[in-house]
């Protein structure tokens, strides 16, 4: 696995596709994301789904280059491509502030949610973009203050590390785009992965990462005869530092998380992705130039005991978004695996956690509706044998695979189940979601040894948009219930969370 990234990724640089401008990451939100899937799916764009940020001219570009005139349909097309150029533009060329009053309370974060358990500010600036010749800049501002992330824990009041309230640059990035890549440095957040509930190895449950990092300016189909093939595609790699509260006595605290991802469309109704990611050094680990060559290549993992220590703990796997046959309707089915990458004579992932799910669009357009079910037990595939072990977890980094002691992957951790039922209503713009499973360890955060709520969950979140006087409003409210555990912090077994969120263009 770690090859095959190695191998695109010196392919890519030798055959690189035309210069695109700079422009800073995009992360559509829910509704956006839905049209995009419509315009894939129904008028041919050239674009990938599951893998986001992009960068904003790239998808822009795309839609730009969708045929005139659409097809004809009972789907409005045409207003899709104009709602999701609508959002770009305005995210580019307008600033804005955002206020989120909540009650401090975990609940389980999916696709474009704000994971924090509290209430939070956040602003960010337009874009701003420089050109000289074969050389691009752009770049964005942004801040967040907001409660700590971690809700298992309690904190004195003030603003600082070890105090209630965090400062972030979330939103900020500087990006210099050179021949058909962006050298980038960002505090964003990424989904890796065809869910709209669950990313198993990179998602929305944690902080931003602030990092640096490489990505393909562009979507385009390559150039090259040797990756022509992939159709629309992406490539990113990035290393950032995490956030990383002591939990537990001994943890290697303050490692470095590096992931990287490609993502191909080789056909118009299938999308595969590969990821790959690797928690390296921290406090009391190899930490040096060869240890995380040794990690970036998966050296010296997954060692016996008595050995030598391992150089990391790696994360990999892929996952597949297929659009179903026309006769059978305005459906896909998708799919992820995330496993242990592995050592050995067969370098490839194994001992996988799951996710499945389908999504189907109905009403001209107007819903969408999906079931998801993530087990983060491994092995959980049918076919697999052995024990089943709490993914998500390790023997090396005792705080798990969290930023900010939030899990990285599912909000639910590792060693649960999770059944979603989602419906999202673009017309009236809300979105509801019904929860069933059960939490092995502790919802939205993680600290070891402690009885957090956990066991038997049922759940359910409605959010709904309302644009007025150019505001956008967005109440909310969700419940989760716990059978088992002792509440810990905002953590409780019964979680009721109110909100409300309101963004506000910010004019000269």
């Amino acid at each position: 696995m770690k090859f095959f990234f190695v191998l695109i990724l010196l392919l890519a640089v030798k055959n690189s596709s035309a210069q695109q401008g700079a422009s800073t990451p995009y992360m559509p939100s829910w509704q956006a994301r839905h049209y995009l899937a419509l315009l894939v799916d129904h008028a041919g764009l050239a674009l990938t789904l599951t893998h986001w940020p992009l960068p904003g001219r790239s998808v822009e570009q795309a839609l730009l280059s969708l045929p005139e005139p659409l097809p004809d349909s009972e789907l409005d097309l045409q207003g899709a491509r104009l709602a999701v150029l609508r959002e770009i533009r305005h995210r580019q060329r307008s600033p804005n502030a955002g206020a989120q009053l909540r009650s401090r309370a975990e609940g389980l974060t999916g696709y474009d949610e704000n994971y924090t358990p509290g209430s939070s500010l956040r602003a960010a600036s337009e874009e701003f973009r420089w050109s000289d010749g074969s050389i691009s800049f752009a770049g964005r501002l942004g801040a967040k203050l907001e409660q700590k992330s971690n809700s298992l824990s309690t904190l004195p009041p003030g603003v600082g590390e070890g105090k209630l309230y965090q400062l972030r640059p979330e939103g900020s990035s500087a990006i210099l785009s050179w021949n058909g890549w962006n050298l980038q440095s960002f505090s964003q957040h990424q989904w890796w992965g065809p869910g709209w509930q669950s990313s198993l190895i990179n998602g929305s449950n944690n902080l931003a990462w602030d990092g640096v990092g490489i990505q393909r300016s562009n979507v385009s189909i390559s150039e090259s005869p040797w990756l022509a093939w992939f159709g629309p595609w992406n490539l990113d790699f990035f290393a950032a530092r995490a956030h990383d509260p002591r939990v537990v006595a001994g943890q290697p605290k303050g490692f470095l998380y590096s992931g990287m991802r490609l993502t191909i469309r080789p056909r118009p109704w299938l999308e595969v992705g590969l990821s790959r990611s690797f928690q390296f050094g921290g406090q009391g680990r190899p930490a040096g130039a060869k240890d995380f060559s040794n990690a970036l290549f998966g050296q010296k993992v997954n060692r016996d005991p008595g050995d030598p220590p391992d150089s990391s703990n790696q994360v990999a796997g892929y996952d597949a978004r297929v659009r179903c046959p026309i006769k059978l309707g305005r459906c896909a089915i998708y799919t992820q695996w995330m496993g242990e990458d592995a050592a050995g004579s067969i370098p490839l992932p194994y001992k996988f956690m799951s996710l499945w799910g389908l999504e189907n669009t109905v009403g001209n357009g107007r819903v969408r509706i999906f079931v998801e079910y993530t087990d983060t037990s491994a092995p959980s595939l049918p076919w697999e044998t052995g024990s089943r072990f709490p993914g998500f977890t390790n023997g090396v980094y005792t705080q798990g695979y969290t930023n900010g002691a939030r899990w990285v992957g599912s909000a639910q951790g590792g060693g649960s189940q999770l059944l979603t039922l989602g419906w999202m209503n673009i017309e009236h713009q809300y979105i509801m979601k019904l929860f069933v499973g059960n939490v092995f360890y502790s919802l939205g955060a993680f600290s070891p040894g402690l009885e957090a709520p956990h066991g038997r969950l049922r759940g359910l979140s409605v959010r709904k948009t309302i644009s007025w006087s150019g505001v956008d409003l967005m109440p909310e409210i969700s419940w989760t219930q716990l059978s088992e555990g002792d509440n810990a912090g905002v953590n409780k077994r019964n979680n009721m969370r109110v909100g409300l969120n309101a963004i506000v263009p910010i004019t000269p």
